[in-house]
């Protein structure tokens, strides 16, 4: 026997909703699919429209700081979007977060809100950011960032990192530790000579020393780190990261995520890894020999803009295969800030 209509038309209403992401406040963001169609012509507008929807939804659901989303907005929409309303609104929400924590003392909780992966990671972006569009930094900024320094191990990096196989960010202690060098690397003079910042910055250098990358995610963020602190890499090994990420290129401009990790990236099942060029490692390593130098007329470079200008997804995202488990890949929302860094680092951010 069919059903009734109107429970067949309940159903389509119900498998409709469930393919979207909803917040309280009737944000709206679609899932991440990887059949989601190509758009037709690169959208600039489209980009930033889906991340800040990201953002905002992040924010009102989970109200903390995560890197793939609104952490790495801070540092994306610094450069792409500056007087952004949702920019402004993150640093906001994102002081006060960290103040709640850092300054209230307030303790962690078991769903991870106040983890210090998040306070150091979220400290740095925020420092980066502020950085990025002004000179000095906000006082709650100054005194995370203070904070973080007392939480460091000697071993330069922060020993109580999460590692659980979410590459890039959560897999060891080098993203945590490069962020954070990178913060430190971009403060005023004045900061940096303050006794706390000088301890901090050689414990981060004993770090890199005893830890040279072993992956070339790492040794991007290394060439991030380049930039602000020339001296932080000899030249040769600079060149010779350089190198390693450019042979890396795809026949089709782009990267591949998994191939910029190690062994310590690993799914939690036994499903193959994705070995297409993606948003993710083609913007990161944009960005990376962006910061180390190479200029945007460099054919990497510019196969790699090409590659993601013709690889954005109708949505205005870049859909990226999360390198753990197939679920919600919010390595999308990370790709999607990476892409507007990259863009952006080129003068390409525009339709």
């Amino acid at each position: 026997m069919k059903p009734p209509k109107n429970i067949c038309l309940l159903l389509l209403i119900t498998l409709a909703a469930s393919a979207l992401l909803r917040a309280e406040d009737g944000i709206v963001v679609t899932k991440n699919r990887a059949d989601e169609p190509l758009a037709k012509t690169f959208s600039a507008q489209k980009s930033i429209g889906f991340i800040e929807r990201s953002v905002s939804r992040w924010q009102a659901k989970n109200k903390c700081i995560t890197c793939h989303t609104n952490g790495l907005h801070l540092v994306a929409g610094s450069l792409a979007t500056p007087q952004s309303d949702v920019l402004l609104k993150n640093r906001e929400f994102s002081r006060d977060y960290l103040s709640s924590y850092v300054q209230h003392k307030k303790e962690p909780e078991d769903s991870g809100h106040g983890a210090l992966e998040g306070i150091v990671a979220g400290t740095s972006f925020l420092v980066i950011s502020e950085l990025n569009t002004a000179k000095t930094l906000h006082p709650d900024t100054e005194s995370a960032l203070d904070y973080i320094w007392t939480q460091q191990s000697e071993s330069g990096a922060w020993d109580s990192w999460l590692k659980c196989h979410w590459a890039p960010f959560e897999v060891d202690d080098h993203f945590g530790t490069s962020l954070a060098a990178i913060a430190l690397a971009m403060t005023p003079d004045a900061y940096r000579k303050k006794p706390a910042s000088i301890r901090a910055w050689k414990k981060l250098e004993t770090f890199f020393e005893a830890n040279p990358p072993a992956s070339a995610h790492q040794k991007g963020m290394l060439l991030w780190l380049s930039r602000y602190a020339p001296d932080s890499s000899k030249a040769v090994e600079k060149n010779k990261w350089i190198k390693e990420l450019r042979a890396l290129q795809q026949e089709d401009g782009g990267w591949v995520l998994i191939q910029l990790g190690n062994a310590d990236w690993q799914r939690e099942d036994e499903k193959a890894q994705a070995q297409i060029s993606d948003g993710y490692a083609t913007a990161f390593v944009i960005y990376a020999l962006r910061q180390s130098g190479v200029p945007a007329s460099d054919p990497a470079i510019k196969g790699g803009i090409a590659w993601l200008k013709t690889h954005q997804r109708e949505s205005g995202r870049w859909f990226t295969h999360s390198t753990r488990v197939n679920g919600r890949h919010y390595i999308t929302q990370a790709a999607s800030n990476m892409a507007l860094l990259a863009l952006s680092s080129c003068g390409e951010l525009r339709d």
